[in-house]
C-alpha cells in the first residue's frame, strides 16, 4: 500500500516512521528541498500542495492521503481536491477547524464543563499568554506582573488589544503534563495509552515517557473528558489531548484534531499499537473498528523514553522537538549508541547533528538507568560535555505504574 504524506515536517516524520512500521510504501510531498521526513520516504516529491493540478498526479497514485501539516491554505486546497477524488483523505476538517482555535476550543470546554485553567483576569498572576491559532510552544509567554505586559507586548494594558490580536490569557499552573490520543468514527471511539510530557525552558516537549504513574480515577477522568469532546465534535479520525495535573485535578490545556508528533511514536514503542495503521484500516475499510486497535493488550507495555538530543562542538543537550528540524533529513537507525532505535541526522564526521532516541526497558528503573548510560557513553565517545538541563524535571525511577 502506498501512503502519500502531505508535509515533511515533524508530523510527517511521525507518520512516515509509523507507516514504515506498518509495512506501507511512503511518499512524502513537501514544498522545501530537504524536510526532516525526506530521509524516511521511498518517494520524495518537492512540490507545493497548493499547485493542486501538479500535486494530483502524485496524490492519485496513492491508496491513502494523510495530511501532516497545519497550513490553512494547504489544507483548504486538499479539502477541495477531496471532493473530486476517489482516493481516501484521512483528515477531519470540521474537527480541525475547532481545535485549531484555542478560543473555539475553550468555548467548547466551558459548554461541556471540562475543567481547564481559569481565564484572565479572574486567575491573577502569573498568567500564561499564547496565540489562539496553532499548536505547540510557539509564542507562549508567562507574565508575572503588570510591568511584564509592557516588556513582552510593548503595550500598557493588554486585555482588549490581545483579545483583538487573537491571544488566549489564562492562569499559569505547574504540574506534570500528560497526553492522550483518541481514534474513531461514527461515534465509536477508543482512547489509547496516556503518555507523560517533559518540557524544556521554552515549553517545547523534549521527552515523552510511558507508561505513566497516575491514579486510576484520574485516568478515568482524562479519558471521559476526551470521549465527551470527541463525541461533541463527531470526530472522524484522530485527536490529541493535553492536560496538566494541578492540585489533584486534570486540567485540559489544548486539543488537536490532526496527527500529532512524538506521542504516537512513544505509544507504538510501548504497546505496539500503530495509530497510522488504525487510521488506514478505518479509512480504507470504512469501519470504526480496526484489527490494529485491540480492546485490550495481550502483553505488558514496555517502559519507554523518547527523547530529543542535539550534539554540537558545545556539547550534548536535551531540547524540545523543534531541534529536529535544524539539521536536514532524518533517517532511521537501530541500536544507535545504545538506544533501541533512533531517527537522526547523524553521519560519521558530522560536527552538528540531532537525534530522537527511542529507549525501551522492562520497568521504569531499567529504562531510566539505560537512558542515563546512553548519554554518558555518548559524552565519552565524542569527548563532549553533557550540557545542563535548564528545566530538569526528570523521571523518578522509583515510581512504578499502578
Amino acid at each position: 500500500m502506498l501512503i502519500a504524506i502531505v508535509g515533511g515536517g515533524l508530523q510527517g516524520v511521525e507518520v512516515a516512521y509509523l507507516s514504515k512500521k506498518a509495512g506501507f510504501e511512503v511518499m512524502v510531498l513537501d514544498k522545501t528541498s530537504d524536510p526532516p521526513a525526506k530521509g524516511l520516504a521511498d518517494v520524495f516529491v518537492k512540490l507545493d500542495i497548493c499547485q493542486i493540478k501538479k500535486a494530483s498526479v502524485f496524490l492519485e497514485k496513492a491508496d491513502l492521503v494523510l495530511p501532516a501539516l497545519e497550513n490553512d491554505k494547504a489544507l483548504e486546497t486538499l479539502k477541495l481536491w477531496q471532493k473530486s477524488s476517489t482516493t481516501p483523505l484521512c483528515f477531519d476538517f470540521k474537527a480541525y477547524e475547532i481545535s485549531s482555535s484555542k478560543q473555539r476550543s475553550n468555548n467548547m470546554f466551558s459548554k461541556l464543563a471540562i475543567t481547564k485553567p481559569r481565564n484572565w483576569p479572574a486567575c491573577g498572576y502569573p498568567v500564561l499568554v499564547k496565540p489562539s491559532k496553532g499548536s505547540g510552544s510557539h509564542g507562549v509567554k508567562i507574565i508575572s506582573s503588570k510591568k511584564d505586559w509592557v516588556k513582552s507586548f510593548d503595550i500598557p494594558y493588554p486585555k482588549d488589544q490581545l483579545e483583538q490580536d487573537h491571544w488566549i490569557m489564562e492562569e499559569y499552573i505547574n504540574g506534570p503534563s500528560y497526553s492522550l490520543e483518541i481514534i474513531g468514527n461514527k461515534s465509536r471511539y477508543k482512547t489509547l495509552q496516556i503518555t507523560e510530557l517533559y518540557m524544556d525552558e521554552n515549553y517545547d516537549c523534549k521527552r515523552v515517557a510511558a507508561p505513566v504513574e497516575i491514579e486510576p480515577e484520574l485516568i478515568r477522568d482524562f479519558e471521559n473528558s476526551a470521549l465527551t469532546i470527541a463525541q461533541e465534535m463527531k470526530l472522524e479520525g484522530i485527536m490529541d489531548f493535553e492536560v496538566i495535573l494541578h492540585t489533584g485535578v486534570m486540567k485540559m490545556l489544548e486539543i488537536d484534531a490532526r496527527f500529532p508528533s512524538q506521542t504516537p511514536m512513544a505509544v507504538y514503542a510501548s504497546t505496539g499499537v500503530n495509530m497510522v495503521k488504525i487510521l488506514a484500516d478505518q479509512a480504507l475499510n470504512k469501519k470504526p473498528d480496526s484489527p490494529a486497535l485491540p480492546e485490550k493488550l495481550d502483553h505488558a507495555p514496555k517502559h519507554i523514553i523518547v527523547e530529543h538530543i542535539m550534539v554540537s562542538p558545545k556539547g550534548i543537550c536535551v531540547k524540545g522537538e523543534n531541534i529536529m528540524k535544524s539539521c536536514g533529513p532524518l533517517h532511521f537507525e537501530t541500536f544507535f549508541f545504545g538506544a533501541d532505535e533512533a531517527l537522526t541526522s547523524f553521519v560519521k564526521g558530522a560536527g552538528k547533528w540531532v537525534a530522537t532516541l527511542i529507549i525501551k526497558g522492562n520497568n521504569r528503573r531499567e529504562t531510566s538507568k539505560k537512558h542515563k548510560q546512553i548519554l554518558n557513553d555518548m559524552a565519552v565517545k565524542f569527548n563532549l560535555p553533557l550540557l545542563a538541563d535548564t528545566n530538569p524535571y526528570e523521571i523518578n525511577p522509583d515510581m512504578e505504574p499502578s
